[in-house]
């Protein structure tokens, strides 16, 4: 696991289960186990109109700019 709590599940996994870029997985706890299961049919997007009273407190607490502040928003599904 890194530090930013991102975990690489290996390429035979990943082929074996038909999990590509932009698969959505189901994350859910299981006693002490961490179950992930690709999503049949994924949510839909779902945007946030948001200005900088609600942008700017979350880009402070998340210490980015630019290119990174803009990609952690629209991770977040949020619209400027």
């Amino acid at each position: 696991m890194s530090v930013k709590g991102q975990v690489v599940i290996p390429k035979e996994v990943r082929d074996a289960l038909g999990i590509t870029p932009g698969t959505v997985l189901d994350v859910r706890l299981e006693g002490k186990k961490i179950i992930m299961e690709p999503v049949s049919s994924p949510p839909p997007q779902i945007f946030v109109e948001a200005g900088p009273e609600i942008t700017e407190p979350i880009l402070r607490e998340a210490k980015v700019t630019g290119d990174k502040a803009k990609r952690l928003l629209e991770d977040l599904g949020v619209r400027e």
